[in-house]
């Protein structure tokens, strides 16, 4: 495993706080957008709640607006 990955820069899926930082976003707005009725899907494994990083990007591209 690359010190990258372990680090998790290259991670698939990210936990909340990863994926805040990721979309540039507090960690309350992504525990909106990604809550149970929220806008991004998510994965559940257990107990944890992540996110795809592929999600993550589609979301952004929705989002987009043009000036």
């Amino acid at each position: 495993m690359s010190k990258q990955t372990s680090e998790g820069s290259e991670r698939r899926l990210l936990d909340y706080s990863r994926a805040a930082a990721y979309l540039g976003i507090s960690l309350r707005s992504m525990k909106e957008l990604g809550g149970q009725n929220g806008k991004i899907p998510r994965v559940e494994i257990g107990h944890r709640v992540l996110f795809d990083r592929s999600d993550l990007d589609t979301f952004i591209e929705k989002t987009k607006r043009a000036s």
